[in-house]
């Protein structure tokens, strides 16, 4: 009997630190999934490796299109002949077709964001792929360009997120530098720290958009991206989409 209650005891405490473990690891995996800067569930490119001396970096929008917001900001990148990447919701580009239009017609590059700006990890197999594959046919359509580059919302991802991704044919993109444009802490703000974090081979995320909710100005994001572009060339550097980032990129 004696041994019967140790053994009883013993078991209880193993399922209590089996219980930990997998609270631990549970958690970790749902750390990693949402942080953006880590490939544990499959290459997630955040940057470029640059040949010595070369200093690239590329802008990139998220959540339009959004009107008026996404318009001005084409002005300002047309202004001072920037090219950048956008990431755009596939039911927002259904709201604002001939927007989506404008940002290809202006050499821009398109890319997908999600067809609904939701959280991929909260959905089952069957409606990713639907979310996906609806995102990047409304864009194709529009552009008559194929999609190369997908941001999941937030930059979640995990091994669902990325298998549905690679069977779509796509490559998740997040980035290196964030300075929470969202927030609206000032465009000047904004710009600091974009300067302040980027390096060559840079990815930036901004916001010309708002998705879901479409309320929140994009004025200073617009604003910040001028002074973005005007203090770092200063610094020598020159602006590229993901693409052509990519394409600069060294063999590791």
């Amino acid at each position: 009997m004696l041994w019967a209650g140790k053994l009883g005891a013993l078991r209880k405490k193993v399922a209590a630190l089996l219980a930990c473990a997998s609270l631990v690891c549970g958690g970790g995996l749902l750390l990693l999934a949402v942080l953006p800067g880590n490939s544990f569930y499959g290459e997630t490119i955040t940057s470029a490796n640059l040949p010595q001396g070369k200093k690239l970096v590329a802008l990139t929008f998220d959540d339009g299109p959004y009107p008026p917001y996404t318009q001005d900001l084409l002005k300002v990148l047309e202004s001072r002949q920037v090219p950048a990447t956008f990431f755009i919701v596939g039911n927002n580009a259904s709201r604002y077709p001939e927007v989506v239009r404008l940002v290809g017609s202006k050499g821009h590059e398109i890319a997908l964001h999600a067809g609904e700006h939701k959280d991929l990890l909260k959905l089952d197999r069957a409606e990713l792929a639907g979310n996906i594959a609806f995102g990047k046919k409304v864009l194709e359509d529009l552009t008559g360009k194929p999609v190369k580059y997908m941001r999941p919302p937030h930059g979640f991802r995990d091994w669902l997120v990325m298998d549905e991704v690679s069977k779509a044919g796509l490559q998740v993109v997040n980035w290196s530098v964030i300075p929470r444009d969202w927030t609206n802490p000032g465009a000047r703000v904004i710009a600091e720290r974009v300067c302040k974090e980027a390096k060559p081979g840079a990815i930036v995320l901004l916001h010309d958009g708002d998705a879901p909710f479409q309320k929140a100005s994009r004025e200073q994001t617009v604003e910040a991206t001028g002074i973005i572009i005007d203090e770092l060339r200063k610094q020598g550097y020159e602006f590229v989409t993901v693409g052509e980032l990519l394409s600069n990129q060294t063999a590791e």
